[in-house]
């Protein structure tokens, strides 16, 4: 009994004395929510989650499109800004003008612009994370 008292005493006080929880790492994750083809276009529409800490005042991102036998269809350069700070932007934009099930994988290529509000450029295709909720692959 006096062994588990010790044990509940100890791990009582262990919670005054150890460090809180780190952070969640900043990143930036941009997920392949929904497309959509009409007579014209493929839409899609992107769900872009700022987990960075800081607002973005400029965010473009290079985008290459692969066909359904993997041969290149287009390149698309997109302007998302500005991403407010812990905030999910949703942003829907033609993709193709086609049917989307011409479009077999999408490949981040780039984020050729990225600043924080006020100034200072961010490496944020470093931070970026990619994810699809349909059948279309997205990478980077």
């Amino acid at each position: 009994m006096r062994l588990l008292i010790s044990y509940v005493f100890v791990l009582f006080i262990s919670f005054f004395w150890l460090p809180p929880h780190a952070a969640t790492a900043a990143s930036l994750s941009l997920e392949l929510n929904k497309v959509e083809s009409d007579t014209e276009f493929c839409t899609a529409t992107f769900l872009i989650a700022n987990r960075l800490g800081k607002s973005l005042d400029r965010f473009r991102l290079e985008m290459i499109l692969f066909g359904s036998k993997g041969e290149f269809v287009e390149h698309l350069l997109i302007n998302l800004a500005p991403l407010s700070h812990d905030r999910t932007t949703v942003a829907s934009f033609p993709l193709l003008a086609s049917k989307c099930s011409d479009i077999s994988r999408i490949v981040v290529k780039d984020v050729p612009a990225c600043r924080a509000e006020g100034g200072g450029k961010i490496d944020c295709l470093s931070s970026l994370v990619v994810k699809t909720q349909v059948l279309i692959k997205i990478s980077k």
